[in-house]
């Protein structure tokens, strides 16, 4: 017995005319509104996933700017003990 698939969905038809039928029914209104709010919301979703995906790269790079930032402020305040102790050994 031949199996007649719809391409837009998951049914199968036993008869070619059941599953032409079926196809017009595709094409209403209905469905092709019902296709543009999906397609719109499937927008936006992805829209709101980028927009975190980006919130948390700029979040990890200014954790990473602050580290390195200390890291400076460690390296500048040695510098300046150095600094320091050699001032005293010169007197």
């Amino acid at each position: 017995m031949p199996n007649y698939p719809c391409p837009q969905c998951e049914r199968v038809f036993s008869r070619r005319a059941s599953l032409r039928n079926h196809v017009r029914s595709h094409d209403s209104v209905v469905d092709r509104v019902l296709r543009e709010i999906a397609d719109k919301v499937e927008e936006e979703v992805i829209r709101e996933q980028l927009m975190e995906i980006d919130a948390s790269d700029n979040e990890r790079e200014d954790a990473n700017d602050n580290e390195q930032e200390d890291a400076n402020d460690d390296e500048q305040e040695d510098a300046s003990d150095d600094k320091r102790e050699e001032r005293r050994y010169k007197r």
